[in-house]
């Protein structure tokens, strides 16, 4: 399998390896997004064959699909595998199932060390990293991470401590919770640079871009990335996409419906692959009053308002979804020329119009984008733990409150219907009790941070203030290192 930009010339070859990608800083060089040649399809005789296999096994599965046995032999990716995920709650259950009615249950993708979903991908992405580094005898690699709240505990956790691997890890002050924020200062891993920005998620995006864009300072100062613009990121989340299929149909074949709360668009990317690979899934997107994708999917309006607004859910508050662009290829079967021409007047201008067949061939791919409000979240999170005493962090009310307020008929309630709780509510805890000072929003891991951290508080070591050269203050940090 070889890889190259979602923007490539529509005659060139992919030519990179996995391990190029992966080690990339997420960009290519003309500014988009890599991606592989091909996507694998199953037949309908494969997807009897992986019915019955664990998450571990599912994620085993697409690395052999995607990754060269050259680069990754059988036994690498065993090893590999076998050595994360031992911090999860339960590590031969590492998604649990909540079923809240006959036809909906919600997937706890948060059951990893920081109680976010991304916990799932970045405890053997970063395992694949150190692989390939002592493999080649490589010296270190920084990595370079923009959080807009869970990728960056979650990160932080996955490298700490690695032998050769640095984490420059950047978020944005006073747009995070409280407790994202602790788990993002109690790091204690002297290879872990926190770095809080006076602005919001998109504002730290841009110099990091810019970063990753200069070719020749990358590769001087070896710099990756641990974000969703990095492959490994959307090709990993992929795994809980089919093992969510699997444990949700009753029979091989049936549709189910997942719906995805969206931010930055790489946990909707990896769906929209799970579905070019073969997998009946009907895609549900939610967002936040941070509308972009709704309003592209709607009207064909792709265009970034001029303020990302502080939401509850504030891992979903962006204006610039980059993978978006990932999923313009894959619906629209790999037209480069008609991405590159999107993406490249989106940054222009800040706005575009998408063609209509780009719009159609987006709308076959996800069923729905809607826009759930601060108060539709606290709404959601109120039904939900009256009606089902189960409480939900905002992020994942988004996908509760879609499903409440979908049209009833006799066709949606036999539709198998899933949301994917992206976050545990015990990270939430003021959005909780805003609604509810009832619902119980702790964890045993939470209280420890918060004994660990009154004892020994550490403020950001680096602070990015407004009006600064932000891209010049990042390589400083990073020389430094």
């Amino acid at each position: 399998m070889k890889y190259y930009s979602t923007r490539h010339h529509p005659t060139a070859k992919a030519s990179l390896s996995f391990r190029d990608v992966l080690f990339s800083p997420g960009y290519a060089a003309d500014g988009g997004l890599f991606v592989p040649e091909e996507i694998p399809r199953l037949k309908d005789e494969d997807l009897m064959g992986w019915k019955d296999f664990s998450y571990k096994e599912i994620v085993a599965k697409i690395l052999r699909l995607y990754v060269s046995p050259s680069e990754l032999n059988d036994d690498d990716i065993k090893n590999l595998i076998s050595s994360s995920y031992q911090d999860f709650e339960l590590p031969n259950e590492l998604i649990h199932f909540e079923k809240l009615e006959h036809n909906f249950s919600i997937a706890e993708l948060f059951r990893g060390p920081t109680l976010a979903f991304k916990d799932l991908s970045l405890s053997i992405l970063s395992k694949l990293l150190e692989f390939f580094l002592k493999k080649e005898k490589e010296q270190r690699l920084t990595i370079i991470v923009a959080t807009s709240g869970d990728t960056g505990p979650a990160a932080a956790h996955s490298v700490s401590n690695l032998e050769r691997l640095d984490l420059v890890l950047l978020y944005p002050l006073n747009r995070v919770s409280n407790i994202q924020e602790l788990q993002i200062l109690s790091m204690d891993a002297p290879n872990i640079h926190v770095c809080a920005g006076e602005g919001t998620s998109d504002d730290l995006d841009a110099p990091v871009k810019e970063l990753f864009l200069d070719a020749d300072y990358s590769a001087k100062n070896n710099i990756g990335t641990l974000n969703s613009f990095q492959w490994g990121r959307i090709l990993l989340q992929a795994a809980h996409y089919i093992y969510v299929y699997f444990k949700s149909c009753t029979t091989v074949g049936q549709p189910v419906t997942i719906i995805v709360p969206t931010g930055a668009a790489g946990n909707l990317a990896a769906g929209v692959l799970s579905q070019k690979m073969g997998f009946p899934i009907k895609l549900i997107s939610t967002v936040t009053e941070n509308d972009i994708l709704a309003r592209t999917y709607q009207h064909g309006d792709f265009s970034s308002d001029e303020v990302v607004a502080a939401t509850l859910a504030p891992a979903m508050d962006i204006q610039a979804p980059y993978n978006i662009e990932r999923i313009f290829y894959f619906v629209s079967g790999g037209d480069s020329s008609a991405v590159a021409q999107i993406m490249e007047e989106f940054e222009k201008c800040g706005r575009t119009s998408l063609p209509l067949d780009m719009l159609k061939a987006l709308r076959n791919a996800i069923s729905e984008t809607i826009s759930v409000s601060d108060e539709q979240i606290k709404s959601a999170i109120g039904r939900c733990f009256r009606q089902f005493n189960y409480a939900v962090c905002p992020h994942t009310a988004t996908a509760v409150s879609y499903y409440f307020g979908r049209t009833a008929s006799s066709a949606k309630d036999e539709e198998v219907c899933v949301g994917l709780a992206t976050a545990s509510p015990a990270k939430f805890p003021d959005a909780i009790h805003s609604v509810d000072t009832t619902i119980c929003a702790t964890h045993p891991r939470l209280e420890q941070l918060k004994t660990r951290y009154r004892k020994d508080p550490r403020p950001p070591k680096y602070f990015l203030r407004r009006g600064q050269d932000w891209t010049t203050q990042l390589k400083q940090i990073i020389a430094n290192i």
